[in-house]
């Protein structure tokens, strides 16, 4: 289901791949939101952030990817599409035990982050 909310929320902890992925999403239209970690990201979506869609890396440090969706599947966001940002081999295998919407592997083109993203949420109207 897609959906016109414009807002992708970045959980990656590599400041690095975190912005550039932020600056590529943003360049398309889309609101960004990012977070360092899942705790950072649990604490967003808990100050009211609404999220069309959620890329969330698997290995962090505090609240890892697995432990951050398996929160936020309890806790209101169930509908929230969530695509998994991984480079271990097991990453498309868990994304399915998690009912993640989708599986990205790194590295990753940023035409296919873009075609994930428009497959969930539309980019906001541009004034």
């Amino acid at each position: 289901m897609k959906t016109n909310n414009g807002t992708v929320m970045i959980v990656e902890d590599d400041s690095d791949i975190r912005e550039l992925m932020k600056m590529i999403i943003e360049s398309e239209g889309y609101h960004v939101e990012v977070a360092a970690d899942g705790l950072d990201a649990l604490r967003q979506l808990r100050e009211g952030t609404q999220p069309g869609l959620i890329l969330v890396d698997m290995m962090m440090p505090r609240m890892d990817g697995e432990q951050f969706l398996k929160e936020i599947r309890a806790n209101h966001f169930e509908s929230t599409p969530v695509i998994i940002i991984s480079g271990h081999a097991g990453a498309q295998q868990k994304a399915g035990e998690l009912h993640a919407a989708s599986c990205l592997m790194k590295p990753i083109e940023c035409k296919e982050l873009l075609k994930a993203i428009r497959n969930f949420v539309s980019p906001l109207a541009k004034s």
